[in-house]
This record gives C-alpha cells, sequence and structure tokens, in this order.
C-alpha cells in the first residue's frame, strides 16, 4: 500500500483517513479529531458558510448576462440536497481532507449531462495509480467518468489534493493538547480552593472539624467568614497568565488561521491592533481576496464541468462585502448619473421590486 504524499512511489493507493502519526504534542490529529479544535472549525465554518450562501449564477461562455434561471442539476445536485448545503458539505471535505468526490448516479438530456451528484464520504473511496487511474467505492471499481473530483492543495505527480489537517497537524496537536491540559488541571488536579491557617497548634481531629465546619458554613454561597483562635483562610488562585494557558491558546489559533488564510479575529482570535469602521470593511475586501477567491476558483470549474461545454458559473462575491447604507446609495447615484448603470438594476441590486412606471433613461414617470 501507497499513499499520495510518498511522490517516489510509482503504485498510489488512499482510502479513509489519512493515518497521521502522533504529534509532538502526543496527541493523534486525523481530519476526524482535527475537527474538535474550535479554531479548525471555526476557519471550516468560517470558508464554508461564507461560499455556500454566495448568490450563483450560469452564463452563456462569452456572454455578459445570466441564464434566467439555473440548470437543474445545480437547483438540485443531491437527492434531497438544496445547493448551499451540497456546496457546504464539498467545501468541509475540501478543507479537512484535500478532496471531495461526488458519485454521478443519474444523467439526462441529449448529451447525458450529469443529473445528478451525490456526495461520498471520504473513507468509501479509494484509488490507485498504475498506468491509469483506478477509481473504488466501497472497494469496487467504478467508471472514472462517474467520479466527480475537486482537489483542493495540489501538487506535480498527485492525483489527489493535500490535506491541510496532515500539513497543519503539529498545531493542531498542541492546541488540542493544551485544551485537553487544561480541561484536567481545573477539573481534576489536587489543588485546594483554599487554605486555613492557625497560629495554635492543631490535631489532626481539630483539622477536620475546622473544615467541616467551613465547608458546611460557607459552601455553595458567599457568607461572611468569622473565625476564631487566631485561624485564617487564604484562597489559593493561579491565574491562567501563570499557567500559560490563554497565552498557548491565542498564539495557537493564530497559527491554526494561517493555515486556513483567514485573520485571526475572523474565528476569535486577536487582530494584534484596534479595529475601526474602515481597516473592518478593508478586511472584508481582504478575506474575500486573498482568503476565499481561491476556493471560489476551485468551485466554478468544478460545477461548470458539470454542465455543457457552452455554459459556466460563477459566483457574486460582491454580495459579501457590502458598504454601509449611504456610501452605497452615493455610488449608486453616481453610476446612474454617469449613465453606466440603470436605475430598474440598482433596485435589482438592492433587492427591491421594479416599479411600473420607471424609465430607465429619464427617471420615474411624474404622475
Amino acid at each position: 500500500m501507497r499513499w499520495p504524499w510518498q511522490r517516489h512511489d510509482r503504485d498510489l493507493f488512499r482510502i479513509g483517513d489519512i493515518p497521521l502519526s502522533t504529534t509532538y504534542a502526543a496527541v493523534p490529529v486525523t481530519p476526524s479529531t482535527a475537527l474538535q479544535h474550535s479554531a479548525v472549525w471555526a476557519s471550516v465554518n468560517l470558508i464554508a458558510g461564507s461560499i455556500s450562501t454566495l448568490p450563483l449564477a450560469a452564463y452563456r461562455v462569452g456572454e455578459r448576462d445570466p441564464l434566467p434561471a439555473l440548470p437543474p442539476i445545480l437547483r438540485s445536485p443531491s437527492a434531497g440536497w438544496s445547493l448551499p448545503d451540497f456546496l457546504y458539505a464539498a467545501l468541509q471535505s475540501l478543507l479537512v481532507r484535500g478532496n471531495c468526490y461526488g458519485l454521478i448516479v443519474d444523467r439526462a438530456g441529449a448529451g447525458l449531462l450529469p443529473a445528478q451528484v451525490e456526495l461520498l464520504a471520504p473513507e468509501r473511496v479509494g484509488v490507485q495509480v498504475d498506468n491509469r487511474v483506478i477509481w473504488r467505492i466501497d472497494g469496487q471499481e467504478v467508471d472514472p467518468a462517474s467520479i466527480w473530483h475537486v482537489k483542493a492543495f495540489t501538487a506535480p505527480g498527485q492525483v489527489l489534493g493535500l490535506s491541510p489537517i496532515q500539513h497543519a497537524r503539529q498545531a493542531i496537536g498542541l492546541g488540542i493538547g493544551a485544551e485537553r491540559y487544561a480541561a484536567r488541571f481545573f477539573g481534576e488536579s489536587a489543588i485546594p480552593s483554599g487554605v486555613l491557617t492557625s497560629d495554635q497548634d492543631i490535631k489532626q481531629d481539630r483539622a477536620e472539624q475546622l473544615k467541616a465546619r467551613w465547608k458546611q458554613a460557607h459552601s455553595g454561597h458567599r457568607d461572611i467568614a468569622v473565625l476564631g483562635q487566631g485561624a485564617r483562610f487564604q484562597a489559593v488562585t493561579i491565574p491562567p497568565e501563570q499557567a500559560q494557558f490563554l497565552e498557548s491558546t491565542r498564539a495557537n489559533v493564530a497559527t491554526i488561521a494561517r493555515y486556513f488564510g483567514v485573520q485571526p479575529e475572523l474565528i476569535g482570535g486577536e487582530c494584534g491592533g484596534s479595529l475601526t469602521y474602515a481597516n473592518v470593511e478593508q478586511r472584508a475586501l481582504d478575506f474575500l481576496t486573498f482568503g476565499l477567491r481561491p476556493w471560489l476558483v476551485r468551485l466554478e470549474v468544478a460545477l461548470s464541468a458539470l454542465l455543457s461545454s457552452t455554459t459556466t458559473v460563477k459566483f457574486n462575491a460582491a454580495a459579501l462585502v457590502r458598504t454601509d447604507l449611504l456610501t452605497r446609495y452615493q455610488a449608486h447615484e453616481s453610476a446612474i448619473r454617469a449613465g453606466w448603470k440603470l436605475r430598474s438594476e440598482v433596485r435589482e441590486l438592492e433587492d427591491l421590486p421594479p416599479i411600473a412606471g420607471i424609465n430607465d433613461q429619464e427617471g420615474p414617470a411624474v404622475a
């Protein structure tokens, strides 16, 4: 058996989770356990959720106006699945496993184009390269023409995409290990909540009595403590900063964010500076340009492959970044005055219904 990252081997075979070695933090990391890390889950959910809810339009190749409706396979790509659900599941597989697999189970039309694609759990799919690419589902060979395959991170000579979890496993293992250690430290350690001391010599039975009386009087509520015979109570606290739990967590979130190409503050991390309205808007544009654009292009190419050669699809990425109301209306007014945007187009962009009597050249008719 040979695994995809062993590029010096000619015969490649893969099925199920990539067997990743134990990390330096002594925490095994697989695509399944990686999602237990809050930063990994947040990054995957952010990218998959942002893209799967974007408007999608189909175009004739070479034309700028979208088709009046999406092709049937994009309206309902899988049985019982809407397009947003389908895209979210596909992106999650890409982000965690590096590959998304689908089985074309129905074809229609004169060209027998795909009419339904069922997404496959990655552990069901295997691929072997031996002079040709052999695809297997549940161990049974299938026609390569029936496989819809999308790769995330590619490398020369590789049939499959590379798993981001494999590259980030040390950082993910560190984060999971820190969370587990912190949970054990605060939940199972023998550190007492406080110490009762006295200037007098206290025997064992007297110490047990004092402890029992203290717990009976003050456990579960914040009452006034009254101590006698020189007794004093001192609470035992360990600042999380001293245990480095918070610091390690903050640094780990930033590391995970870099692997997924998102800003740390978008997944609950620290940005390292103050945020104002202006740079928040700029960060949204940066996220769209550098974080989402590669995934948008991959999906556009993959979805277009399910359609005829004369049809392509494109996401409306502008829907992700919307300015404030005043700025948007000023931009619309400038565009209408300059003549490169119509009033009806502006109303459509603002999700407003058309109004009878509007003349795109001269404005609304006056009664």
